[in-house]
């Protein structure tokens, strides 16, 4: 523990440590497709690069939760091993425009993996999140709770006509993104013209669709950037083909597709999970099992902290710095506008496995703390 940091953050490490978790120490360089795969678009273009003495391309972590899921992957006997970690340490992020601070800055955390009860292990990190701060003297804090799984969910089960249920559905945990689809399904987006081989290659069945991309490369001498495959570029051009030719979504859809996007409640939480219920509904979608798991959440938290839902609210969709939550994710912030949170966590079941490209796979849930905002910094 970095005796430099000063007593808060002494106060919130105690704190997160008698939650219960063993202090591990993370990895500062990572694989740089890895990270930039799971980078929200706020994130990706701050993100700090460097070059192996074998060419490998790497990236200063930006976040402490990504080495921990890398950590676990490497280290785990196997698939949802119980393990609770603590960790601290610097993070690297390059200042948003007109932005003053440094572009490194300390993270304290606490992740845990393999939890068989995915709701206590909710709870669980939220109030390690929020007594960290408590212990830290940061009073009164506004909560904001999202759900990082609920439109990946209710995309994949509405009944959606085809090509906008595969195009919202490959968004679906990205706000800015989810937007601009939405737009462009409802012919209120940026029109554009598609090109003659993107309609080509939408009118091909898949393994033709890839000789043709392949052809025009070797055509133009041109070579795949990373490690994109040729399928994937096929893919992508015959998507944005038939969506440019597609009929519009039909606008009551759309209307409630934008009111789940845009659902932001500021009055009562079970108001708010009751309106998902209900735009749900109307895609033809049932969340009440949904709706049982939040109940049973905000109630632990009721019986432990009270006082953390005095300022809560709800918001469908989670926060952008990174794309990895698939469940509960919270922010607690000093200021209702949620600029500069204080402390962020969540679920992140598939990121194991995305990491491990499949070869390990865990529930997961950790928080970050960020110290320095302590104070409203």
């Amino acid at each position: 523990m970095n005796q430099e940091t000063g007593p808060k953050m002494q106060a919130a490490w105690a704190a997160l440590k008698a939650r219960g978790g063993q202090e591990v120490a993370l990895p500062t360089l990572l694989p740089a497709a890895l990270v930039l795969e799971l980078a929200g678009e706020d994130v990706r273009p701050r993100l700090y690069f460097a070059s192996g003495p074998d060419g490998a391309e790497l990236c200063l972590r930006a976040d402490l939760t990504i080495p921990a899921a890398l950590h676990y992957a490497q280290n785990a006997q196997g698939d949802d091993e119980p393990a609770a970690w603590v960790c601290e340490g610097k993070v690297f992020r390059a200042p948003k425009p007109g932005e003053d601070r440094a572009p490194e800055f300390v993270q304290i955390g606490l992740e845990r993996f393999g939890d068989a009860d995915r709701i206590e292990a909710d709870v669980t990190v939220f109030l390690a999140a929020w007594e960290a701060c408590q212990a830290a003297g940061e009073r009164n804090l506004y909560v904001r709770l999202c759900d990082g799984g609920l439109l990946p969910h209710i995309i994949a089960k509405a009944d959606l006509p085809d090509p906008w249920n595969s195009a919202l559905g490959e968004v679906a945990s990205h706000k800015s993104a989810l937007k601009r689809v939405l737009a462009q399904a409802t012919g209120t987006g940026p029109s554009r013209q598609i090109s003659a081989l993107e309609r080509t290659i939408a009118e091909l069945d898949p393994e033709r669709a890839r000789s043709t991309v392949a052809e025009v490369l070797t055509l133009a001498n041109l070579s795949l950037p990373g490690n994109r495959q040729l399928s994937h570029v096929a893919d992508r051009l015959a998507a944005r083909a038939k969506r440019a030719i597609a009929k519009p979504l039909a606008p009551e859809l759309a209307e409630t597709m934008s009111k789940l996007i845009h659902l932001s409640s500021q009055g009562s939480l079970a108001a708010s999970l009751d309106e998902c219920v209900t735009l749900a509904e109307k895609l033809g979608v049932d969340l009440m099992d949904w709706r049982q798991a939040w109940t049973l959440r905000l109630d632990r938290i009721q019986q432990e902290a009270p006082e953390a839902l005095a300022h809560a609210h709800f918001e469908a969709l989670s926060p952008e710095a990174f794309d990895y939550y698939d469940g509960m994710a919270f922010d607690l912030a000093v200021d209702p506008s949620f600029a500069r949170p204080v402390a962020t966590g969540g679920r992140y079941d598939t990121l194991v496995g995305e990491i491990s490209s499949g070869a390990r796979h865990a529930r997961a849930v950790g928080c970050v703390i960020r110290p320095a905002r302590f104070g409203g910094q």
